[in-house]
């Protein structure tokens, strides 16, 4: 796909980066000179210095045949205009990232029919979701749905009380029918002996098994998946408060989100106009001016008796900091926002097992829309090492009318058919099941093979 971007910030760095790692043509434009060619010597991408605004740029960048317009600049209204300039020209369809919350709100106007936007995107009320989604699963490390909601997966970790060497395809005959595992992500010590990374991503088949502390992602029917605790043992405790440090806008939109859901919320930030603003929007929260570096005050005021902990100022060291106090002040569960990739590995050396990025939530739902029609809904695992999919079986597919146990030798080793939705039914497969023309397919797949998946299915 050929897609245009206009903002080389942080967010369009990291997109234009996924987006040419999955080999679609990505143009970016940006106003800094110095900043495109730096990115032009790391990245696989065109650039062009000059305003995202401009209609004679844009009409010029008609020749590149774009079919995405993404407007990821830091300023709103810059792009809103872009949007609408680029839909009046004749760009097929536009995408703006927006921050304030008037956008967002359609209540009196519509503003995606003002602007000719056709996807909003505000990565601060994404993340907020992604944090809220967590918080709503305890146990869970991440949960995405599938088939309006009929399928679920979810990503946990195996508990250090688990004991059993038996292979998989024994497991499963004490499992539900409705699940099965479709991805482990497995934790080796640092340095050890052959070993070219921390962790390995496995897609796993009958002969594999599992271990204490992996990461495991089972998919399946969502009343199952919902309890997977019980499968593996897990001792769950639903998040009735939480604290979160930092006033920022993703602050302001998980105390709404919190606040609606019945959570208690306390909002900690230093600035006293902040505290202000944040008391006249959330009605009830309890909001705290102090400096949340300060250990002896988080105990005194009892937040790490929080089921959880949410820091989210606007730097990376300041959370993964506050995170570490957390834990100390006793709050177990811990979620720092991350803006920068190269903080999530000290995250990761920290043992924080959860943590959540503006750029990788706006990136999940960018690489949705840039799908080809095929492809129906999309989740990204583990920085894109292994795809969620959603595809369509088309009806000169080389898969259909055979069935699943012999498909081996067409299919590549590391990608698993997970479900069937067939004619409103919805089915976890097992090797007997057979694939019929117009039959939806959730595949689990490394994204090496997302090109290929096209012409197979």
């Amino acid at each position: 796909m050929n897609i245009l971007i206009i903002g080389a910030g942080q967010v369009g760095q990291y997109i234009a980066a996924m987006l040419s790692k999955e080999e679609h043509n990505v143009t970016l434009i940006d106003q800094d000179q110095s900043k495109l060619e730096m990115l032009g010597r790391h990245m696989d991408v065109a650039t062009l210095c000059g305003d995202g605004t401009d209609w004679d740029l844009l009409d010029d960048c008609l020749d590149f045949n774009p079919e995405l317009f993404l407007a990821l600049t830091d300023n709103d209204e810059t792009n809103l205009v872009a949007c609408s300039v680029a839909k009046n020209l004749g760009y097929p369809k536009t995408v703006a990232k927006v921050r304030q919350d008037r956008y967002l709100n359609h209540t009196r106007l519509d503003f995606g029919r003002i602007f000719y936007v056709d996807h909003f995107i505000s990565p601060e009320l994404l993340l907020a979701n992604d944090v809220f989604k967590h918080i709503s699963n305890p146990g869970s490390i991440a949960v995405e749905s599938f088939a309006h909601g009929a399928i679920q997966m979810r990503t946990i970790r195996i508990p250090s009380t688990w004991k059993s060497d038996k292979p998989l395809y024994q497991l499963r005959k004490k499992w539900p029918d409705e699940m099965m595992i479709g991805l482990i992500r497995r934790f080796y010590p640092s340095g050890e002996k052959g070993r070219k990374g921390r962790h390995d991503i496995i897609f796993p088949h009958g002969k594999d098994c599992l271990k204490a502390g992996d990461e495991v992602t089972c998919i399946g029917e969502t009343d199952v998946i919902e309890n997977l605790h019980q499968v593996f043992g897990l001792a769950l405790k639903p998040a009735r408060s939480a604290a979160i440090v930092g006033g920022s806008l993703i602050g302001l939109h998980l105390a709404r989100i919190l606040e609606e859901h019945g959570v208690s919320v306390s909002i900690i930030d230093k600035s006293y106009d902040r505290c202000c603003l944040l008391s006249q929007k959330l009605h009830r929260t309890t909001v705290i001016q102090h400096d949340a570096a300060d250990l002896g005050f988080l105990k005194a005021e009892k937040l790490g008796d929080m089921d959880v902990f949410v820091t989210c100022t606007d730097t990376d060291e300041v959370n993964l900091v506050l995170a570490e106090f957390g834990r100390e002040a006793g709050c177990e569960n811990v979620v720092p926002v991350i803006f920068k990739e190269r903080y999530q590995q000290a995250a990761e050396r920290f043992g924080l097992e959860f943590t959540v990025s503006p750029q990788r939530s706006v990136a999940d739902r960018i690489l949705s829309i840039a799908r080809a029609s095929s492809v129906t809904s999309m989740a990204s695992l583990y920085d894109g090492k292994a795809e969620i999919l959603e595809i369509k079986i088309s009806s000169d597919s080389k898969i259909v009318g055979i069935p699943v146990s012999e498909l081996g030798p067409l299919l590549p080793k590391d990608l698993l058919l997970a479900v069937i939705q067939n004619r409103g039914r919805v089915i976890v497969v097992n090797g007997d099941r057979i694939l019929s023309p117009g039959d939806t397919v959730i595949v689990i797949s490394s994204p090496e093979h997302l090109d290929n998946l096209r012409k197979v299915f």
